[in-house]
Protein backbone atom coordinates (compact mmCIF):
# COMPACT_ATOMS: atom_id res chain seq x y z
CA UNK A 1 0.00 0.00 0.00
CA UNK A 2 1.24 3.47 -0.92
CA UNK A 3 1.13 6.04 1.88
CA UNK A 4 0.40 9.65 0.99
CA UNK A 5 0.18 12.77 3.13
CA UNK A 6 -2.69 12.70 5.63
CA UNK A 7 -5.84 14.61 4.65
CA UNK A 8 -5.87 18.29 5.53
CA UNK A 9 -8.80 20.61 6.08
CA UNK A 10 -9.65 24.25 6.67
CA UNK A 11 -12.72 26.40 7.29
CA UNK A 12 -15.36 26.92 9.94
CA UNK A 13 -17.43 24.52 12.05
CA UNK A 14 -20.67 25.08 13.97
CA UNK A 15 -18.85 23.90 17.11
CA UNK A 16 -16.02 26.45 16.85
CA UNK A 17 -16.00 30.22 17.16
CA UNK A 18 -13.26 30.91 14.64
CA UNK A 19 -11.29 29.40 11.79
CA UNK A 20 -9.98 25.88 12.25
CA UNK A 21 -7.50 23.91 10.17
CA UNK A 22 -5.31 20.84 10.35
CA UNK A 23 -2.16 20.15 8.27
CA UNK A 24 -3.21 22.62 5.55
CA UNK A 25 0.01 23.66 3.75
CA UNK A 26 0.61 27.41 3.90
CA UNK A 27 0.74 27.79 0.13
CA UNK A 28 -2.65 26.10 -0.25
CA UNK A 29 -4.09 27.97 2.73
CA UNK A 30 -3.26 31.31 1.12
CA UNK A 31 -4.93 30.31 -2.13
CA UNK A 32 -8.10 28.85 -0.63
CA UNK A 33 -8.58 31.50 2.06
CA UNK A 34 -8.13 34.29 -0.49
CA UNK A 35 -10.72 32.69 -2.77
CA UNK A 36 -13.17 32.20 0.09
CA UNK A 37 -12.78 35.85 1.10
CA UNK A 38 -13.33 37.14 -2.44
CA UNK A 39 -16.22 34.75 -3.06
CA UNK A 40 -18.02 35.58 0.18
CA UNK A 41 -17.61 39.31 -0.41
CA UNK A 42 -19.11 38.92 -3.88
CA UNK A 43 -21.90 36.74 -2.46
CA UNK A 44 -22.79 39.24 0.26
CA UNK A 45 -22.64 42.26 -2.04
CA UNK A 46 -24.96 40.58 -4.56
CA UNK A 47 -27.65 39.64 -2.06
CA UNK A 48 -29.60 42.84 -2.64
CA UNK A 49 -29.02 43.11 -6.39
CA UNK A 50 -30.66 41.61 -9.47
CA UNK A 51 -28.28 38.64 -9.29
CA UNK A 52 -29.13 37.82 -5.68
CA UNK A 53 -28.47 34.16 -4.75
CA UNK A 54 -31.52 31.97 -5.27
CA UNK A 55 -30.94 29.91 -2.11
CA UNK A 56 -29.43 30.41 1.37
CA UNK A 57 -25.68 29.83 1.52
CA UNK A 58 -25.99 26.81 3.83
CA UNK A 59 -28.32 25.06 1.37
CA UNK A 60 -25.58 24.67 -1.24
CA UNK A 61 -24.55 21.17 -2.37
CA UNK A 62 -21.48 19.29 -1.22
CA UNK A 63 -18.92 19.40 -4.03
CA UNK A 64 -16.12 17.07 -5.09
CA UNK A 65 -13.13 18.57 -6.85
CA UNK A 66 -9.80 17.77 -8.42
CA UNK A 67 -7.46 20.73 -8.92
CA UNK A 68 -4.13 20.91 -10.78
CA UNK A 69 -1.11 22.68 -9.26
CA UNK A 70 -1.91 26.37 -8.90
CA UNK A 71 0.51 29.29 -9.05
CA UNK A 72 3.15 28.95 -6.37
CA UNK A 73 2.36 25.29 -5.70
CA UNK A 74 3.31 21.95 -7.19
CA UNK A 75 0.53 20.06 -5.42
CA UNK A 76 -2.38 18.31 -7.10
CA UNK A 77 -5.47 18.43 -4.90
CA UNK A 78 -8.58 16.28 -4.64
CA UNK A 79 -11.24 16.73 -1.99
CA UNK A 80 -14.65 18.04 -0.99
CA UNK A 81 -16.13 21.47 -0.28
CA UNK A 82 -19.24 22.34 1.76
CA UNK A 83 -20.98 25.50 2.96
CA UNK A 84 -20.63 25.85 6.74
CA UNK A 85 -20.73 28.42 9.54
CA UNK A 86 -19.14 29.04 12.92
CA UNK A 87 -20.76 28.92 16.36
CA UNK A 88 -22.06 32.49 16.09
CA UNK A 89 -23.59 31.98 12.65
CA UNK A 90 -20.98 33.49 10.33
CA UNK A 91 -21.05 31.70 6.98
CA UNK A 92 -17.81 30.25 5.64
CA UNK A 93 -16.89 27.19 3.55
CA UNK A 94 -15.25 24.04 4.90
CA UNK A 95 -12.76 22.23 2.67
CA UNK A 96 -11.06 18.85 3.13
CA UNK A 97 -8.52 17.53 0.68
CA UNK A 98 -5.56 15.31 -0.05
CA UNK A 99 -2.59 16.68 -1.97
CA UNK A 100 -0.12 14.85 -4.16
CA UNK A 101 3.16 15.71 -5.84
CA UNK A 102 3.41 15.08 -9.59
CA UNK A 103 5.60 12.04 -8.80
CA UNK A 104 2.88 10.57 -6.57
CA UNK A 105 0.04 11.23 -8.98
CA UNK A 106 -1.53 8.79 -11.40
CA UNK A 107 -4.81 9.07 -13.36
CA UNK A 108 -5.86 5.69 -11.96
CA UNK A 109 -5.66 7.14 -8.45
CA UNK A 110 -8.43 9.61 -9.29
CA UNK A 111 -10.51 7.09 -11.22
CA UNK A 112 -10.56 4.74 -8.21
CA UNK A 113 -11.49 7.41 -5.64
CA UNK A 114 -15.28 7.29 -5.85
CA UNK A 115 -15.77 5.71 -2.43
CA UNK A 116 -13.23 8.05 -0.85
CA UNK A 117 -15.05 11.10 -2.19
CA UNK A 118 -18.37 9.77 -0.92
CA UNK A 119 -17.03 9.18 2.58
CA UNK A 120 -15.31 12.57 2.80
CA UNK A 121 -18.40 14.40 1.57
CA UNK A 122 -20.65 12.52 3.97
CA UNK A 123 -18.26 13.23 6.86
CA UNK A 124 -18.30 16.98 6.16
CA UNK A 125 -22.09 16.92 5.82
CA UNK A 126 -22.51 15.19 9.19
CA UNK A 127 -20.23 17.58 11.06
CA UNK A 128 -21.90 20.67 9.57
CA UNK A 129 -25.47 19.47 10.07
CA UNK A 130 -25.11 17.41 13.22
CA UNK A 131 -22.23 19.02 15.03
CA UNK A 132 -18.85 17.68 16.05
CA UNK A 133 -15.60 19.05 17.41
CA UNK A 134 -12.54 19.77 15.26
CA UNK A 135 -10.86 16.73 16.83
CA UNK A 136 -13.79 14.48 15.91
CA UNK A 137 -13.78 15.74 12.33
CA UNK A 138 -10.03 15.25 12.06
CA UNK A 139 -10.14 11.68 13.33
CA UNK A 140 -13.05 10.84 11.05
CA UNK A 141 -11.20 12.13 7.98
CA UNK A 142 -7.97 10.33 8.91
CA UNK A 143 -9.87 7.06 9.37
CA UNK A 144 -11.21 7.08 5.79
CA UNK A 145 -9.14 4.63 3.71
CA UNK A 146 -6.92 6.58 1.35
CA UNK A 147 -7.39 6.06 -2.38
CA UNK A 148 -4.88 3.69 -3.92
CA UNK A 149 -3.66 3.24 -7.49
CA UNK A 150 -4.10 -0.26 -8.91
CA UNK A 151 -1.38 -2.77 -8.11
CA UNK A 152 1.06 -3.40 -10.91
CA UNK A 153 0.59 -6.92 -12.27
CA UNK A 154 3.19 -6.83 -15.01
CA UNK A 155 3.76 -5.02 -18.27
CA UNK A 156 0.49 -3.70 -19.75
CA UNK A 157 -0.45 -4.75 -23.23
CA UNK A 158 0.05 -1.99 -25.80
CA UNK A 159 -2.87 -3.31 -27.82
CA UNK A 160 -5.17 -3.33 -24.79
CA UNK A 161 -4.17 0.24 -24.00
CA UNK A 162 -4.89 1.32 -27.57
CA UNK A 163 -8.39 -0.18 -27.60
CA UNK A 164 -9.12 1.02 -24.07
CA UNK A 165 -9.35 -2.32 -22.26
CA UNK A 166 -6.26 -1.46 -20.22
CA UNK A 167 -7.95 1.49 -18.56
CA UNK A 168 -8.88 1.39 -14.88
CA UNK A 169 -12.68 1.29 -14.41
CA UNK A 170 -13.84 4.55 -12.83
CA UNK A 171 -15.69 4.51 -9.51
CA UNK A 172 -16.51 8.24 -9.69
CA UNK A 173 -20.13 9.34 -9.95
CA UNK A 174 -18.99 11.56 -12.85
CA UNK A 175 -16.46 9.81 -15.05
CA UNK A 176 -15.17 12.81 -17.02
CA UNK A 177 -12.58 13.93 -14.42
CA UNK A 178 -11.04 10.47 -14.38
CA UNK A 179 -10.84 10.51 -18.16
CA UNK A 180 -9.80 14.11 -18.86
CA UNK A 181 -8.08 15.64 -15.83
CA UNK A 182 -4.42 16.41 -16.55
CA UNK A 183 -2.24 18.12 -13.91
CA UNK A 184 -0.25 19.79 -16.68
CA UNK A 185 -3.28 21.81 -17.76
CA UNK A 186 -4.79 24.58 -15.67
CA UNK A 187 -8.29 23.08 -15.55
CA UNK A 188 -10.14 21.97 -12.42
CA UNK A 189 -13.20 19.71 -12.28
CA UNK A 190 -16.07 20.14 -9.80
CA UNK A 191 -19.07 17.86 -9.37
CA UNK A 192 -21.68 17.32 -6.68
CA UNK A 193 -20.98 14.64 -4.10
CA UNK A 194 -24.67 13.60 -3.98
CA UNK A 195 -24.46 12.39 -0.36
CA UNK A 196 -26.84 15.26 0.45
CA UNK A 197 -29.51 14.22 -2.06
CA UNK A 198 -28.61 16.75 -4.77
CA UNK A 199 -28.56 15.49 -8.36
CA UNK A 200 -25.36 15.53 -10.37
CA UNK A 201 -24.25 19.07 -11.21
CA UNK A 202 -20.89 19.63 -12.88
CA UNK A 203 -18.49 22.46 -13.56
CA UNK A 204 -15.20 22.65 -15.45
CA UNK A 205 -13.13 25.73 -14.62
CA UNK A 206 -9.96 27.06 -16.24
CA UNK A 207 -7.49 29.28 -14.43
CA UNK A 208 -7.46 30.73 -10.94
CA UNK A 209 -10.42 30.38 -8.62
CA UNK A 210 -12.81 33.31 -9.16
CA UNK A 211 -15.84 34.92 -7.53
CA UNK A 212 -17.91 33.61 -10.44
CA UNK A 213 -16.83 30.04 -9.72
CA UNK A 214 -17.69 30.54 -6.03
CA UNK A 215 -21.19 31.72 -6.98
CA UNK A 216 -21.73 28.82 -9.38
CA UNK A 217 -20.80 26.29 -6.71
CA UNK A 218 -22.66 27.78 -3.76
CA UNK A 219 -25.71 28.86 -5.79
CA UNK A 220 -25.98 26.33 -8.63
CA UNK A 221 -29.66 27.16 -9.20
CA UNK A 222 -28.59 30.73 -9.89
CA UNK A 223 -26.59 29.46 -12.83
CA UNK A 224 -29.86 28.97 -14.70
CA UNK A 225 -30.50 32.73 -14.75
CA UNK A 226 -30.25 34.41 -18.16
CA UNK A 227 -26.74 35.40 -19.14
CA UNK A 228 -25.02 33.04 -16.71
CA UNK A 229 -23.34 29.69 -17.22
CA UNK A 230 -26.17 27.36 -16.26
CA UNK A 231 -25.74 24.03 -14.49
CA UNK A 232 -29.20 22.65 -15.25
CA UNK A 233 -28.92 20.07 -16.70
CA UNK A 234 -25.34 18.88 -16.03
CA UNK A 235 -22.86 20.37 -18.47
CA UNK A 236 -21.47 16.96 -19.34
CA UNK A 237 -22.95 13.52 -19.35
CA UNK A 238 -21.32 10.99 -17.02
Amino acid sequence: MTHYAAPCWYGKLPSAGDFVKRRFPDVLYRQWSSWFQVGLHHWQSSQEGDNAPSRPFLNAPVWNFVVPPMLGSQLIQMGCLIAARDSVGRNYPLCALRHFTPAEWSPALLARSGEWYQQVGNTLLRVVQGGGSPEQLDQALISIPQPQPPQETGEPSDILNVIGHGDTPSTLNWTLPGENFDPQFYTSFWWTNQSDGFPLYTQVHSGNFTAQLFSLLFDPAGGAKPGRNGLYPPMFES
